[in-house]
């Protein structure tokens, strides 16, 4: 019982300091970001493919949240110091976070949470791949 209880107050402790690294944003105000960002960020798109292709935020990087090689993609951006998360809804973006927390990324995560809708609504640019 006591082991259990040591190791719930370490888990709070973890997710409490991870979760100040986690900025949970809407599109206009990442947009501002990405467009006066002096740091070293990628951005990161949890949808599939045919979602990713057929129209995605410039320079973001398709990694399929629900694919079985996603964590080892996103071990290569662990040096990072800003990823910025999005997909469609929220489902996926809670995926690549985990996956995050997990690999025990140090950076900032921002994460977009209107995703793509809202940055299209927003009359944001996108690139489509054909």
């Amino acid at each position: 019982m006591y082991k259990i209880f040591i190791l719930e107050i370490l888990l709070t402790f973890y997710s409490i300091s991870f979760s100040q690294n986690i900025d949970t944003v809407y599109s206009n105000e990442v947009f501002l970001l990405l467009n006066n960002n002096k740091f070293n960020s990628i951005i990161i798109d949890g949808r599939d493919s045919v979602m990713f292709y057929s129209g995605h935020i410039e320079n973001a990087k398709y990694i399929n949240a629900f694919s079985e090689t996603a964590n080892k993609q996103l071990e290569q951006y662990l040096e990072s110091d800003t990823l910025f998360v999005y997909c469609t809804k929220q489902r996926r973006s809670e995926t690549i976070i985990d996956m995050l927390i997990n690999l025990d990324f140090k950076g900032k995560v921002i994460y977009m949470q209107d995703g793509i809708n809202g940055w299209k609504k927003n009359d944001f640019p996108v690139e489509k791949m054909d």
